[in-house]
């Protein structure tokens, strides 16, 4: 349900459950743990729609920013990854050449309960007509 530019929704999402592909995609960094998630889903964008190529990503990432908050009202965490090797995700998930990996989302539920993460005050990021 999310908004896109001229409603065009470019995009696919990958829903990976496969306990041997989600090992594969476990070998980066930043992405050691999504072996135990209980999903991923690979937030792709498509590059076939040039006219939409300024706007993309922010659209896949709309959607996906969706999907974390409908996740977590069910009680399902997740975690944004943006740290991998698009092609290595491309071949491994055999991912055409138009289609761009934008981000990954681990989905899965919480072992535990952290502590809410300290944000700045909105007196320091809102401004009112003029920056």
């Amino acid at each position: 349900m999310a908004p896109s530019a001229g409603n065009r929704q470019p995009w696919h999402f990958i829903v990976v459950r496969d306990q041997g592909l989600k090992e594969k995609l476990s070998k980066w960094r930043y992405t050691l743990f999504l072996k135990d998630s209980a999903a991923i889903i690979v937030g792709c964008g498509d590059r076939s729609l040039p006219q939409l190529e300024r706007w993309r990503d922010v659209d896949v990432a709309i959607a996906l920013e969706n999907m974390v908050i409908a996740a977590w009202s069910l009680g399902i965490g997740s975690c944004w990854i943006g740290g991998f090797q698009e092609q290595e995700v491309k071949e491994l998930l055999a991912i055409p050449e138009d289609i761009k990996v934008v981000a990954l989302l681990s989905l899965g539920y919480p072992a535990e309960q952290p502590a809410p993460r300290t944000k700045k005050p909105l007196e320091e990021i809102v401004h009112h007509n003029k920056f």
